[in-house]
């Protein structure tokens, strides 16, 4: 995924110690996803060291012990000014959004301080964990970004992590963990002695959407690296390397008309969201697609579309063919 621009390692994408790694969560409630009242944290801390995650828990509390700060290995947290009020009500420059603890994509640059926790959609929180910095964080839940104590990022060694989120769902609600996993790998490093013979090929899963869906398109790209010369070893290694950069266009075809252009343009190719697995997601509204379509004056958005989609592997970038598919 990308951050203000900035090319980032996703925790699925065997993330290496030297990466900027997105240690991303997202909030689902009933079936669909929410922002939290307010996103206090996200600390860190060995897998190995705290077998289990109670070990730096509060049971009666349900949030991070007072003596865990001796094993936290990093911590991000909300940056609200504490000068202006309570740290977590949103107050200061660098939180954008009238909810609370997040800060605005835009503002991310890759620095030495710990910058936050962003808010990159709805309920899609990220930090960055910057293997390639000296980074520090400040540890205290009670206080704004770097207000308590300077703690200098440990998480910089192969091995498995727990990331601990500590959120309030609802205003009157208490504050609460939520626990992921993530490991960082040796970078892996290697050679070829000839220009890699490198194919793709891509599939659309979507054919038939309903009227009034909102869904996500799902695009799987298969890589094939084809030089017979190459060990099986190191095709294995760079089968492991996720493409980049996916974008997607949508235009809608205007069927059974003269006077009309062949296809009106819905979508320019755009920023996307990826799997670990290479599969290439869109999230489609056919609600809000009628909007521009009627402003084109090519009708509704039940009808046929294409989509395409774009995508860096190494030092090459791919356009597939047209792919089709119905709205009904």
């Amino acid at each position: 995924m990308q951050l203000n621009g900035v090319d980032l390692v996703e925790r699925n994408n065997r993330p290496s110690v030297n990466n900027k790694v997105a240690i991303r969560t997202l909030f689902i409630n009933n079936g669909q996803f929410i922002d939290p009242y307010d996103v206090s944290a996200c600390t860190i801390f060995s897998k190995l060291a705290n077998t289990t995650p109670s070990s730096v828990l509060d049971s009666s509390a349900n949030t991070i012990s007072t003596t865990a700060s001796s094993v936290c290995l990093m911590n991000f947290e909300v940056s609200g000014d504490p000068d202006l009020g309570n740290p977590h009500d949103g107050v200061g420059t660098r939180v954008t959004s009238q909810n609370l603890g997040w800060v605005d994509p835009t503002l991310y640059t890759p620095g030495t301080n710990a910058s936050g926790i962003y808010r990159s959609g709805v309920g899609d929180y990220v930090v960055v964990l910057d293997g390639s910095l000296d980074l520090s964080g400040g540890y205290n839940l009670n206080v704004g970004f770097n207000q308590g104590v300077s703690l200098a990022n440990q998480a910089s060694s192969v091995q498995d992590y727990i990331d601990i989120w500590t959120v309030k769902l609802f205003e009157s609600s208490e504050y609460q963990t939520f626990i992921n996993y993530f490991k960082l790998y040796n970078d892996t490093f290697t050679t070829i002695t000839e220009p890699l013979l490198i194919t793709t090929k891509e599939k659309l899963v979507n054919k038939h959407i309903k009227l009034g869906s909102v869904i996500d398109l799902k695009i799987p790209v298969e890589i094939t690296v084809q030089n017979k010369t190459i060990p099986e070893e190191t095709k294995n290694i760079l089968k492991d390397i996720n493409i980049t950069n996916p974008q997607v266009k949508i235009e809608k075809v205007n069927e059974d008309s003269t006077s009309l252009p062949s296809r009106t343009l819905i979508i320019d190719f755009t920023n996307t969201n990826i799997t670990s697995d290479n599969t290439i997601l869109y999230n489609f509204d056919t609600n809000t697609v009628s909007n521009t379509l009627l402003g084109a004056g090519v009708g509704g958005p039940a009808g046929t579309y294409v989509i395409t989609v774009k995508y860096t592997y190494l030092n090459q970038t791919f356009v597939s063919s047209p792919f089709y598919f119905s709205v009904s």
